[in-house]
């Protein structure tokens, strides 16, 4: 449940390219993916709106030896069904699913789920507050450096976080309050 936070100030083309690359690469499954993405209420719309472009354009779901696929399959049934199980949480929960959600049947074998985008999440949701290894994203917002950090850290999870902001004093500042092994 790595944070990455993404201030009004930040290059958006930049944070989009590396919230994206955070979460969808190794399909989610990995212990520092970026599955909790806070933003700046100003830019907020703009962000998600560019983030889902670049997960439709970018995150080609097929056989993981290909050069051509960006997202590759779970690593077990089980866990298929885990990530499934937790976007059905997420739509129960009143999460806003943007995009993805569905299993998807490419043309090898393996356990492949589309890439998943919810909005409109709080912070009391499963799949705000879980570890849920696969490809699946929540984009939330916030109002001020404060609250950017006292949400990043409201986790039992802490290994990794990502600060994107122009402002080098803040991207400091905000490093040194986040509890994560890696900022």
């Amino acid at each position: 449940k790595s944070p990455l936070l993404v201030f009004a100030d930040s290059d958006l083309e930049q944070a989009v390219k590396w919230s994206h690359l955070g979460i969808m690469s190794n399909q989610g499954q990995i212990c520092t993916a970026t599955s909790r993405i806070l933003v700046e209420d100003s830019v907020y719309d703009q962000f998600v709106d560019q983030f889902v472009q670049q997960t439709k354009t970018v995150s080609k779901v097929g056989d993981q030896w290909s050069p051509d696929t960006y997202q590759g399959p779970q690593v077990s049934k089980l866990q298929y069904e885990r990530v499934l199980e937790y976007v059905e949480a997420g739509k129960a929960e009143g999460a806003r699913l943007v995009c993805g959600g569905k299993p998807l049947h490419a043309d090898t074998k393996g356990f492949f789920i589309e890439p998943t985008i919810f909005t409109e999440v709080k912070d009391s949701m499963r799949i705000y507050r879980e570890e849920i290894f696969g490809p699946v994203v929540v984009i939330s917002r916030f109002n001020s450096e404060e609250e950017a950090i006292s949400r990043a850290n409201d986790s039992t999870y802490g290994l990794g976080a990502a600060v994107f902001t122009k402002d080098l004093e803040r991207a400091h500042r905000v490093a040194s309050e986040i509890e994560a092994g890696m900022v």
